[in-house]
């Protein structure tokens, strides 16, 4: 059985780097630390970071911190 490592980070958001921006403050007001992957290669050339130059900035967390992040970011989607 492999072990996980709650500091591995994982991926929580694809977007825009505007909106990527967007959730990493949302989650970091919650006490969850964030990081943008891609900000800027998403602004300058998208179709060099994902097929189609879609959804180039991710959102990682820590993997400890996933399941509340995705939690905060299903709430405030449907506000």
């Amino acid at each position: 059985m492999k072990k996980t490592n709650n500091e591995e980070p994982v991926e929580v958001f694809a977007g825009t780097p505007l909106d990527a921006g967007m959730i990493q403050s949302l989650l970091e007001q919650e006490g969850i630390q964030a990081f943008i992957q891609n900000e800027f290669m998403g602004n300058i050339a998208p179709w060099q970071v994902t097929a189609g130059g879609s959804d180039a900035a991710k959102v990682v967390v820590a993997n400890a911190d996933y399941e509340k992040a995705i939690q905060i970011i299903n709430d405030y989607g449907q506000q």
